[in-house]
């Protein structure tokens, strides 16, 4: 592979490869300001005598940077979507502060917010909306001030 061409799926040549290191191809991106980008070595394949990429040469040039002290193989993968990420939910039967707070009575926190906020279905106040528009009172003063 070394000093081999690669062609990207968008048929735009990408750069050379200019070495190997942990299952990836560190390819030379750039004619005057030349990067180097790891490109998975199973998104490459030798057709027709050249070898090519499975991605754009977009997704390389936006890929990180590499040299031989910044070599990040987790971040290289999660930028092609070789790394899954797993959101793990907290379990339910764990105290948090959600639980907790129910458990000691108090209100939780969106509740109690839409309680000072009101809502539609709070009748004790005029909600947010009644801060959209100027009363009456400040349309006669703005209106005389305007005629002046």
């Amino acid at each position: 592979m070394h000093g081999q061409d690669v062609i990207g799926a968008d048929d735009h040549k990408l750069g050379t490869v200019v070495s190997e290191r942990d299952g990836f191809a560190i390819v030379e991106l750039g004619h005057m300001f030349k990067s180097k980008h790891a490109i998975p070595q199973e998104f490459l394949h030798e057709h027709d005598g050249e070898l090519r990429a499975t991605v754009a040469k977009e997704i390389v040039s936006d890929s990180p940077k590499v040299d031989e002290d910044d070599f990040d193989p987790n971040a290289i993968k999660l930028h092609y979507g070789l790394v899954d990420i797993t959101v793990v939910d907290p379990d339910p039967t764990l105290d948090n502060a959600e639980t907790e707070s129910e458990r000691n009575g108090i209100e939780p926190a969106p509740s109690d917010r839409l309680g000072i906020l009101g809502d539609e279905r709070d009748s004790s106040s005029d909600g947010p909306g009644r801060f959209n528009r100027p009363s009456q009172s400040n349309d006669a003063n703005w209106s005389t001030r305007r005629s002046r």
